[in-house]
C-alpha cells in the first residue's frame, strides 16, 4: 500500500528525472553553440542562473544579432 509520503516522494523523483533531461538537453544546444531555432548564436543571460539565449533573441537594439527575423529560443542549462 502506497501512502502519501511514499506518493509525494515518487512524484518528486520523478519531477528530478524530468528537469535532469530537461537540462541535458540543454546542455548539449549551449555546447553546439547555436540556435536550434535559427542557427544564430547563444548568450548567457546573467539575470538568472543558466538562463540561455539566441543572439536574435530580444527587440531592437537589446539583439546581439541583428540580421535575420527575431527568434524567441531559450533554454536553462541549471
Amino acid at each position: 500500500m502506497e501512502t502519501k509520503g511514499t506518493t509525494k516522494r515518487a512524484e518528486r523523483e520523478a519531477h528530478q528525472a524530468r528537469m535532469a533531461a530537461i537540462h541535458a538537453e540543454s546542455m548539449a544546444v549551449v555546447a553546439s553553440g547555436s540556435c536550434p531555432d535559427c542557427g544564430s548564436g547563444l548568450h548567457r543571460n546573467s539575470s538568472i542562473a543558466g538562463w540561455w539565449q539566441c543572439d536574435r533573441s530580444g527587440s531592437g537594439h537589446f539583439r546581439r544579432d541583428l540580421t535575420g527575423s527575431p527568434c524567441g529560443f531559450q533554454c536553462f542549462t541549471e
